[in-house]
């Protein structure tokens, strides 16, 4: 924006040395005027080489955050949906085989979450919201993975993937800042009362 404003105010600047009240000046100092305009020029086409520069470079960098985005929620579909097989199959099973079933057979963590949040791309270009959610989430996920707590595991699952949905909406400018942030509440509304109504393994 500063380089949109820099690019207006010099060419105005050029555009005055025309008005007919600049005539007599551009008549006599024809030569330092015609400088002058030189230079106007050649600093209009530095700043706005720079701007497009900046614009196609802040796009790339977008495009790539999507990506990312995009390749994270895959990560905890897969995770999501191993462990609510594991959660259904253990449903089935008595207190002691429960246990010993989830030391050998651990929900999976969705490790790429960890690799996307130590992204410097990522913490430079997601919204505030989402990064702290996020950093959250990452938390209480890896403190949730003991057996008696698939259910509350599984609703964090859920959880991060609307999250990143939401987040891969606002990078597309689909929704703003206010639309983002009650997007968020509401699914963090959601994921508790889905926690709430979800079954439970016998402690």
């Amino acid at each position: 924006m500063l380089y949109v404003f820099a690019i207006l105010a010099f060419s105005l600047l050029g555009l005055l040395t025309f008005h007919p009240r600049f005539h007599v000046i551009h008549e006599k100092f024809q030569a330092g005027v015609s400088f002058y305009l030189t230079l106007i020029a050649t600093f209009v086409g530095v700043l706005l080489a720079i701007a497009i520069s900046n614009y196609e470079s802040q796009i790339k960098e977008q495009q790539d955050l999507i990506k990312l985005l995009n390749a994270a929620s895959a990560s905890v579909k897969t995770s999501h949906e191993y462990t609510q097989e594991l959660h259904t199959y253990a449903l089935s099973l008595g207190k002691d085989e429960q246990q010993n079933f989830f030391q050998n057979n651990p929900p999976p963590y969705p490790e790429f979450i960890d690799a996307l949040l130590y992204q410097s791309l990522v913490s430079k270009n997601l919204s505030e919201s989402t990064l702290t959610d996020m950093n959250e989430l990452q938390i209480n996920l890896k403190k949730s993975r003991d057996f008696l707590q698939i259910p509350l595991y599984l609703t964090l699952l859920e959880l991060t993937l609307g999250v990143i949905d939401i987040e891969v909406q606002y990078q597309q400018g689909k929704i703003d800042d206010e639309q983002l942030s009650v997007g968020l509440q509401k699914l963090a509304a959601e994921a508790l009362k889905t926690q709430q109504a979800a079954p439970k393994l016998p402690e």
